[in-house]
């Protein structure tokens, strides 16, 4: 696949289907992520509209096919890891899955390539999920990468907590592995 870097939004307009100006009152709206030439024409990266696509239920055009889904798992635990990406890789869907066993590994892997679902442990030596959480939610290039945070504490306020950092869902160890797999391929729109 031949993948362009940016689109006109005539281009937008024509793959979405829609009139050229519906696509720059998107941008003006600030609900189409743009940038500006020095000429002063916009233009839209490939991710910034996929993401708009997704955000607002609409078609993905295939000209815009993606690769697999990236899914970053990121747990201190080798059996934790192994156990989460067989769940992940079961069933119809076509996912990548990545691993790292720590948040430094974790977000030096996304600087490489953004996942489009992060699911991250909460307690690991080292930089906690917490923290992760905050630096990705915090970072306009990250923060829309969805969070599934788990533990093993099942103290109450660490669901709050975490959600308060960003993340989009919560779960305990030992995992409901079948409400685990809907709820993630459902942030994944799978």
């Amino acid at each position: 696949m031949a993948e362009k870097p940016y689109y006109t939004t005539f281009k937008i307009s024509q793959m979405c289907g829609v009139n050229p100006t519906t696509v720059q009152n998107w941008v003006k709206g600030k609900k189409l992520r743009a940038f500006q030439t020095p000429g002063g024409h916009r233009r839209i990266q490939r991710e910034d509209l996929i993401a708009f696509l997704k955000k607002f239920g609409m078609p993905i055009p295939a000209e815009l096919a993606e690769d697999p889904p990236l899914v970053l798992i990121v747990d201190d635990e080798a059996d934790i890891l192994d156990m989460i990406e067989d769940l992940v890789r079961s069933g119809d869907a076509d996912v990548e899955v990545a691993k790292a066993q720590s948040g430094v590994e974790a977000l030096l892997m996304i600087g490489e390539r953004k996942p489009e679902l992060l699911i991250l442990d909460l307690k690991m030596p080292g930089m906690n999920g917490y923290e992760v959480c905050r630096k990705l939610k915090s970072s306009p290039g990250t923060q829309n990468i969805r969070i599934v945070a788990i533990s093993g504490d099942h103290d109450t306020t660490v669901k709050e907590r975490i959600l308060e950092t960003g993340a989009d869902l919560f779960f305990t160890k030992p995992i409901d592995v079948v409400e685990f797999r809907a709820q993630c391929f459902k942030l994944l729109q799978i």
